[in-house]
């Protein structure tokens, strides 16, 4: 399996392999000659754009799983855990009763 840094590297080459294409697409005439040629070449590069834009894709889905695994986590160890929760309803009850005192006085 691809890690995030080679798929990283892979969409950065692909995406200059793309820009170069695009590049000397119009200036090599013998891309121009022969409808096949022509095919050919624009084919190519489609195929490494579009191999560039799904490593985008590919790791902006894995920064969000990477986030959702992190707002997770932070959840078990704040509201998940049990004592923190205890401690903020002894909290909330001890406030409760403070207002209670100050407006009855």
């Amino acid at each position: 399996m691809l890690t995030q840094h080679r798929w990283r590297i892979a969409g950065a080459v692909l995406l200059v392999i793309s820009g170069g294409l695009a590049y000397f697409g119009v200036r090599i005439p013998a891309v121009h000659a022969s409808p096949t040629m022509f095919f050919v070449y624009w084919g190519l590069f489609l195929l490494a754009f579009v191999l560039a834009i799904y490593c985008a894709i590919l790791d902006l889905a894995y920064l969000r799983l990477q986030l959702k695994a992190e707002e997770r986590d932070l959840y078990r160890e704040t509201l998940g855990d049990e004592a923190f929760r205890r401690a903020l309803r002894e909290a909330q009850e001890e406030e409760v009763a403070i207002r209670k005192r100050s407006g009855s006085s």
